[in-house]
């Protein structure tokens, strides 16, 4: 009874208006409040998850996507991408996907993606005659792949929840982000075919060469980071930080891009980004904290596994649920009150806690782009004046293929476990 009171309260108050991160709070205060909780443990339930070292790496990886946006780093790598898949029907679609999966080696965050690189490839395609709402859908979809492929704000954040290894979820990301990029560019080329969209010109061995030679120090940033990773000489946290000053030597003084005004403007970016992230993991903490006082955990367990204890079933009952909720919540939200809950479910099926990790991730970023709350769908629309309806219709067959995808990628462990399991075996 309590527990439905507080979970009512909590619906009413996002109904009325009040931000997500204030109403839970207040549940969490309504709850301790009821049960005769001593206020200071309600405190510290809020300030424990940000207690934390590898926290420090979201602000830090922010920042480097802001410094890397602000130090023509976009620009080198959308020429390269260029000159590699230009020519190929459907070309700039082409290249806003694959610069999508360069710059989510140095951001980890969709919408650090969209507002950055994303944009400038979606100008280039309305430039070029293609179709505003393809070229919108498109550039949220393939923003998508940032938080799945290293490094991942959305993994950190998992890894806070569950004690999974993030060096081991940044690898198995790997592949799967790999995977929705080819899907992303079949696609976009069996568009192109049936619309007419044009390719650009074939670029020489010369001209690749020197695109390459232009963004060749901006290419190898994920080659540090993982590496680096890998080898054992920094942690996740430390990489991050690594990634900044590397941002900072490429912008101040090898391109000599980045003024004081620029990385002011970045370190305000990242102030705004990280306000409702380090506002939401305590308020997200509190009503987890409620959650699992209640034992809604060992409930849904108990509910699916009563309907069958088939592990098919089980995975699609864990697809549907974080489905659902990234079509109404944040991801980092979902991740923080959700993850402890379906933990227990998967633990009883046998499921690998890396592979988890990577289908939670996969799901919530398809949630990004699914109405009525996608966020990468209100980001294009507001940075472009695009009216959302015309987004959403052109979106639905990217979701349809991120859906399949995300199937195969939960019915098959080894796209994800494979690399992790090379690596640290």
């Amino acid at each position: 009874m309590t527990l439905a009171l507080i979970l009512g309260g909590f619906a009413l108050l996002m109904a009325l208006g009040m931000p997500i991160a204030f109403a839970m709070i207040t549940a969490g205060w309504a709850y301790a409040m009821i049960e005769g909780f001593d206020l200071q443990f309600l405190a510290l339930q809020l300030f424990t998850s940000l207690d934390l070292f590898v926290l420090l790496a979201v602000p830090l990886f922010l920042l480097t996507s802001e410094v890397m946006n602000r130090s023509g780093v976009s620009d080198r790598i959308f020429n390269f991408a260029a000159a590699m898949v230009g020519d190929v029907p459907g070309g700039l679609g082409h290249v806003n996907v694959l610069t999508s999966v360069v710059f989510s080696g140095m951001s980890g965050s969709a919408v650090a993606d969209v507002g950055g690189i994303g944009r400038l490839s979606y100008r280039a395609m309305l430039g070029q005659g293609y179709d505003r709402g393809f070229s919108a859908a498109l550039t949220a979809a393939s923003a998508v792949i940032g938080p799945i492929i290293p490094p991942s704000i959305p993994m950190i954040i998992f890894s806070m929840v569950s004690g999974v290894s993030v060096a081991q979820l940044f690898f198995a990301g790997a592949v799967p982000g790999l995977l929705i990029a080819l899907a992303l560019m079949i696609y976009v080329f069996v568009v192109a075919r049936r619309r007419g969209y044009p390719a650009g010109a074939r670029a020489t061995f010369a001209q690749i060469l020197a695109a390459f030679m232009a963004g060749f120090f901006p290419l190898l940033t994920p080659v540090i980071l993982l590496a680096s990773i890998y080898l054992g000489i920094v942690t996740i946290t430390e990489a991050a930080a690594v990634a900044v000053v590397y941002a900072l030597i490429l912008g101040s003084f090898l391109y000599r891009q980045l003024s004081w005004a620029d990385l002011a403007a970045s370190l305000k970016g990242v102030f705004v980004a990280c306000g409702s992230i380090l506002i939401l993991l305590p308020a997200a903490k509190l009503l987890g904290f409620v959650l699992t006082a209640e034992g809604i955990s060992q409930m849904f367990a108990s509910g699916v596994l009563s309907v069958s204890s088939n592990p098919i079933f089980v995975l699609i009952a864990i697809n549907v649920l974080f489905l659902v909720l990234g079509c109404i919540a944040d991801p980092n939200v979902n991740i923080m009150l959700f993850v402890p809950i379906v933990m227990p479910l998967a633990a009883a099926i046998g499921m690998d806690p890396v592979h988890l990790g990577v289908v939670i991730v996969v799901n919530c970023m398809i949630g990004l782009v699914t109405p009525p709350v996608g966020g990468l769908l209100f980001a294009i629309c507001g940075m472009e004046q695009i009216p959302l309806e015309e987004v959403t219709r052109a979106i639905l067959p990217f979701v349809a293929i991120l859906i399949l995808l995300l199937l195969v990628i939960t019915f098959v462990p080894q796209i994800s476990l494979a690399l992790p399991q090379f690596i640290y075996s």
